[in-house]
């Protein structure tokens, strides 16, 4: 019984250790998802992500990215995974769609997910109004 015991205990120090590491990737330049938003699939390609030390971004980072050929730019803070991004429409400057979710702990050999809310604010885009958004890498 003792012996049974040590094993329950040595397997949960173990998973508590492991889970302690964990955690969102530090970068996100240079990934390619597939996004499900309001019954439609796109592609998030994040093509360059910012330092420390510009402005804002003491600990949260300046991204920029295109879904579908659309640009978008937003933030990224790789300590808790929080991510946001901004559509806006090219001519008129309007916020046309927002992203906000967060991103998976890396776990070797496995995807990284992405999800969220998708506000919708030009009807182009579908019915305005809150939707949920998921994506992989």
């Amino acid at each position: 019984m003792k012996t049974i015991y040590r094993l329950a205990l040595a397997a949960a120090a173990l998973l508590g250790a492991s889970a302690g590491f964990a955690a969102p990737p530090a970068n996100l330049a240079g990934t390619t998802w597939t996004v499900q938003a309001n019954r439609s699939s796109e592609q998030l390609v994040i093509t360059n992500q910012g330092g420390p030390g510009a402005p804002g971004a003491l600990t949260c980072r300046v991204i920029v990215a295109t879904i579908g050929i659309a640009p978008v730019r937003g933030w990224y803070c790789a300590a808790t995974g929080r991510i946001h991004l901004l559509h806006k429409n090219l001519d008129s400057g309007l916020t046309v769609r927002v992203f906000s979710g967060h991103v998976s702990d890396e776990v070797i050999g496995q995807p990284l997910y992405m999800a969220g809310t998708l506000a919708i604010h030009n009807a182009v885009f579908g019915d305005l109004g809150e939707y949920n958004f998921s994506a992989v890498n």
